[in-house]
């Protein structure tokens, strides 16, 4: 009779939760089943933690939309329902030993007020009510966790530190161990609370790394409106910009990093969510473009980054093109790969004090930006291409643009000559020809 009440049971539950949430194994007629209660937590939810032997420290704040489950372990007696209660363990990674065995008594209590197949008013109240009945419904306080975290990393990093030997490693094993067991038994806390928080690993970053992979699956399991082709698809061929939350569709999203990318314009892709300012991310880009499209994106933005330092410089031989890094008070720059050294302003081979030369298609510019330049740019050009030189080009320069407004070539020897129009007469600037 039990038994079939156990399989009715059972199948029911099966029908209930999913795989993730709820499996079981029967072997010579007893059910053993293992549940994973998945917590419901509100909209604003957070932990805090600080190093509770640190007071002056301040409590840090994370806010959390999942929690790893609860793992419940039943084994069904032969005689459950009609006289035996489940035989049970609770384990959590982030409920203390003393909140574990207040619901591992809670349990309990709920079997002797019904007596009856009660696995599915196990797991509802540990699912629904865990939160309100431990007083931790606003949120969850990971002190004392982190605080013995810290303390078992140090001590790590002692016995290292000391490199003492295997036997020493024994001791402190079998003195941490002592210290357990003390604190259970002073305690009295139930045996079939159990902790399962991993030596040496960060308790606050396991719960946040667990919140980043449940959102997504979640995510993955929903369905969303992308709102440029306005078709409804499943989460799993979406993607969502952050922190705005703004969801489109895959190929929509392919499409628009893949214009922007052949555009060359890969600073700044924006959710096309109108107004909204928050960006795409590398990795979101990686998993939707090609690779051929990625690297062309790598390499836009790498040499884009590169062009806002002030302290890289492009090799100028057209066949290296390698960003060099520079002293900036240094006028000179070494390629590494092709052991070019050149000049940091002129990109010609490296000159010493010499000023930079200029070509002829530069000087009708400097010398407009010269005489426009405000006192300290005149000085930065008179330092790179010399005063002197500077003056001269500026008289040259005059002169040649008088002579070009003023006069006209000689038709025998082709010498500038001024015409006086108020004489009438032809007057060569540097013989006078008489025709």
């Amino acid at each position: 009779m039990d038994y079939e009440k156990q399989k009715d049971e059972v199948t029911a539950l099966e029908s209930i939760y999913n795989k993730e949430e709820f499996s079981y194994n029967e072997k010579n007629n007893q059910f053993d089943c293992t549940f994973n209660i998945f917590v419901n937590l509100p909209t604003t939810y957070y932990l805090t933690y600080k190093d509770l032997r640190h007071e002056a420290d301040s409590t840090q704040k994370v806010q959390i939309s999942y929690l790893p489950p609860l793992t419940l372990h039943v084994i069904l007696p032969e005689d459950y329902p009609s006289i035996s209660a489940p035989v049970f363990t609770l384990c959590s990674s982030w409920l203390r030993l003393s909140a574990l065995a207040k619901l591992c008594k809670k349990l309990d209590l709920l079997w002797e007020n019904s007596k009856q197949e009660i696995l599915f008013t196990w797991v509802e109240f540990l699912q629904n009510e865990t939160l309100k009945f431990l007083k931790i419904k606003e949120y969850l306080d990971m002190d004392y966790i982190y605080t013995s975290y810290k303390k078992t990393l140090e001590k790590i990093q002692i016995l290292q530190a000391n490199k003492e030997t295997g036997e020493c490693h024994k001791q402190h094993n079998s003195e941490v161990s002592k210290e357990s067991t003390a604190t259970k038994k002073n305690n009295s806390i139930d045996k079939r609370a159990i902790l399962e928080c991993p030596i040496g690993r960060n308790p606050i970053q396991v719960l946040v790394n667990y919140n980043e992979q449940r959102k997504q699956i979640e995510f993955k399991k929903n369905f969303y409106t992308c709102n440029i082709c306005f078709t409804d698809k499943s989460g799993e061929h979406c993607t969502q910009f952050l922190p705005c939350a703004h969801t489109f569709c895959k190929d929509c999203i392919r499409g628009y990093f893949e214009v922007r990318i052949k555009e060359g314009n890969v600073q700044n892709i924006c959710c096309p969510e109108e107004k909204c300012k928050f960006e795409a991310t590398p990795g979101q880009i990686k998993d939707l473009v090609s690779s051929e499209l990625f690297s062309k994106y790598d390499s836009i933005l790498l040499s884009a980054t590169l062009d806002t330092m002030t302290d890289i410089v492009y090799c100028p031989r057209r066949h290296c093109q390698y960003p060099v890094t520079r002293d900036l008070n240094d006028q000179m720059a070494k390629c590494p790969v092709c052991q070019y050294a050149f000049c940091v302003r002129c990109k010609m081979v490296y000159h010493g004090v010499e000023p930079c030369k200029i070509s002829s298609a530069e000087k009708q510019r400097l010398v407009n930006e010269y005489q426009s330049a405000s006192n300290e740019k005149k000085a930065e050009m008179e330092q790179r291409y010399g005063k002197k030189q500077l003056q001269t080009l500026i008289e040259n320069t005059m002169s040649e643009n008088w002579i070009n407004d003023n006069s006209h070539n000689c038709p025998h020897c082709k010498s500038a000559i001024e015409i006086a129009s108020s004489l009438k007469k032809t007057i060569d600037i540097f013989v006078i020809f008489i025709l």
